[in-house]
């Protein structure tokens, strides 16, 4: 009987039964995974089921590809400080909704470092910006990653502003002037960990280019739907 412990995000809930849920987890080691927990609903759990809190997760089943049951011990309410706050508990869901988006049972340690960390700083400033660069390490966990280190044409790092919609790839001003109305804008900050968008134009311009390759790549590939969250997050940002 397979049995393993490891620490987890809770990304998801369904109902099962009256008191029980099968709950998605994102873990630090075993990818993301599902499994059918106890009195979810009882007064003593109430806190602990909450999307986006840290957990200590015992999965075991009769067969690895079972959905097996769990275990949960509470580590982090990371849900708390932001239920008050409609747009970072949006920026909380959306988090965790588009971790759906990962096939089971694959490792991705380091996207679950990078998520965790984005939920434990939502309660401080930034948190747009963050989200935004966060959404390009999803797209590329996903294997949908942009390369925005170079000129897909001539091979500058100079004035690189805009993003090839069949590629990925950055293209910079000169080489992209004469195709600039079928290509996407690239705010600089998605590139460059040291540079802040200096206005809210900026964030709803990574958001446009994230989103694309999110609809016309990972949807048409994975056969999936990108959650409707999504949307209201970008409505509270725009």
């Amino acid at each position: 009987m397979p049995e393993w412990s490891d620490n987890a995000i809770i990304i998801g809930s369904v109902k099962f039964a009256e008191r029980d849920a099968i709950i998605s987890f994102l873990t630090q080691t075993h990818g993301k995974c599902r499994a059918l927990c106890k009195s979810v609903f009882s007064k003593k759990s109430a806190g602990t089921f909450q999307i986006g809190n840290l957990v200590r997760l015992t999965w075991k089943a009769r067969l690895e590809e079972h959905l097996g049951t769990a275990k949960v011990e509470l580590l982090n309410a990371y849900c708390v400080p932001v239920l008050s706050d409609p747009e970072r508990l949006t920026a909380l869901s959306c988090l965790c909704a588009m971790s759906a988006l990962l096939p089971e049972r694959e490792n991705v340690e380091k996207f679950f470092r990078n998520t965790l960390e984005q939920i434990a700083l939502l309660s401080f400033d930034g948190w747009e910006t963050r989200y935004c660069r966060w959404e390009t390490e999803l797209l590329k966990t996903l294997g949908f990653g942009l390369d925005l280190s170079a000129c897909a044409v001539n091979g500058s790092t100079e004035e690189l502003i805009y993003v090839s919609p069949k590629s990925g790839r950055a293209v910079s001003k000169t080489a992209g002037e004469p195709w600039k109305d079928k290509l996407l804008l690239l705010p600089a900050f998605l590139r460059d960990p040291n540079v802040e968008p200096d206005q809210n134009e900026e964030i709803k311009k990574a958001l446009n280019l994230t989103g694309f390759f999110l609809e016309n790549y990972v949807v048409k590939t994975l056969d999936c739907t990108i959650p409707a969250v999504r949307r209201r997050l970008v409505g509270f940002i725009g």
